[in-house]
């Protein structure tokens, strides 16, 4: 799926609510989200609309003021501010739309193909959450995961999503073919344990508390509807031990016995009755194997 991304006049009329600190710092970590979004340049568009030259920035002079008057702008911005700055807006292709075509037409109009959004320093009103990214690239990943849940198209294009929208997960190659039978009814609920693995389990404090504790602690953190937890048959861990690649180009053995329950589906008509059998199963992490991600064994039916 494609997205096209724009910074439009509403995404920085806020920024007179920052002092000057605030506002460098937030135009260098908008810098480099651009960089890193730009990676992906082939499914990720980014677009700037002209009128964001006219946007007053600093100390009453406009974004064009200072782009194109580097002796004014380093009299009133860091050199670095002044590159980043740059880097956001003039390595952005020209928005061609006006901005309330992009607001009132584009960004409700979204396919398994393609899907609309926009950057921003701070929440614009009015416009869906869904559709905005505010400027941390914790927001772009939302915003794909977003899309992904509701576009999920098939088991390889969805895992391959996986891989770059969930940055510390490693997901072993057979879930291309057993996510197949659970992503028809699951696809959303599938992304929140995804992101919940991703974003919330490194932060859970282990100290002086076993895997099961660490799993029931990172559940209610998460807002599971059932705890995670471990395989209580211990003559059945095979079944879940997979090979993975290690950073000696050996295959390891690795238990994911670790699994979270995908209890429910994402809410079809008359259908959303509770299930035992989707399961994620994962392992924590290995110091040599994918950097320490956490290891995705196994995301389908009960083992």
């Amino acid at each position: 799926m494609i997205a096209e991304l724009f910074i439009i006049p509403e995404s920085f009329v806020n920024n007179s609510n920052f002092t000057i600190e605030e506002l460098e710092f937030k135009i260098k970590a908008l810098s480099q989200d651009c960089i890193q979004i730009r990676k992906y340049k082939a499914d990720n568009h980014l677009y700037v609309h002209s009128d964001i030259y006219n946007v007053v920035f600093v100390n009453g002079l406009t974004v064009g003021e200072l782009l194109y008057n580097p002796e004014v702008a380093k009299e009133n911005i860091d050199r670095d501010v002044y590159n980043a700055l740059k880097t956001i807006i003039m390595e952005s292709a020209n928005a061609e739309y006006t901005t309330a075509d992009i607001i009132n037409i584009l960004l409700p109009e979204h396919s398994e193909d393609i899907c609309h959004g926009l950057i921003a320093f701070e929440e614009i009103p009015k416009i869906e959450q869904d559709y905005q990214i505010i400027y941390s690239l914790q927001g772009w990943y939302d915003f794909r995961r977003h899309f992904l849940g509701l576009y999920p198209k098939n088991p390889i294009f969805f895992i391959d999503e996986c891989k770059i929208y969930f940055p510390d997960l490693f997901f072993h190659e057979r879930n291309k073919g057993t996510i197949g039978t659970i992503l028809h009814n699951c696809p959303k609920t599938i992304v929140f344990h995804l992101a919940a693995l991703n974003d919330k389990f490194g932060s859970i404090v282990i100290r002086n508390m076993n895997r099961t504790e660490v799993l029931r602690q990172f559940s209610v953190a998460s807002n599971f509807p059932e705890n995670a937890s471990l395989e209580g048959n211990s003559a059945r861990k095979q079944d879940f031990t997979f090979a993975f690649l290690n950073d000696d180009s050996k295959y390891i053995d690795v238990c994911c016995e670790p699994h979270l329950k995908l209890c429910f589906n994402d809410n079809y008509p008359g259908d959303n009755s509770y299930s035992n059998d989707r399961r994620i199963y994962f392992h924590e992490g290995i110091y040599n194997i994918e950097k320490n991600k956490i290891l995705i064994g196994h995301i389908g039916n009960h083992l």
